[in-house]
């Protein structure tokens, strides 16, 4: 996270409690307007609208039509089975680690929102 997503103010590391240790991988807040920003433990990723990177958590992905030898794949056994079930390939274009997901891609607007 580079910045507070409401004011674009800097963000800094907030200590979780026990409650939040269980929910979320991390939690900010905002250094000029004091807002919370969470980022949620990748268990909870299925519940989301749209494709997150299981490494990153950023919404702003490529698809790809074929596996690049390159970059990493994700080894969940999850992804594994959705490759049999022909879920579309995407790529993250920050951590360069590919994955697949049975969700759309977010427009520009929801992957900032």
């Amino acid at each position: 996270m580079l910045g507070c997503p409401k004011c674009g103010g800097p963000i800094i590391r907030r200590q979780r409690n026990y409650a939040q240790r269980l929910v979320f991988r991390a939690v900010y807040s905002c250094e000029e307007c004091q807002r919370r920003v969470s980022r949620h433990r990748s268990f909870l990723a299925i519940l989301h609208r749209y494709a997150e990177c299981p490494r990153c958590g950023t919404r702003e992905l490529s698809r790809l039509a074929s596996k690049d030898r390159i970059d990493s794949t994700s080894a969940n056994p999850l992804r594994r089975i959705l490759k049999l079930l022909g879920c579309p390939l995407y790529h993250c274009t920050f951590c360069r680690m590919q994955f697949r997901d049975w969700r759309k891609r977010a427009l520009n607007e929801a992957a900032h929102g």
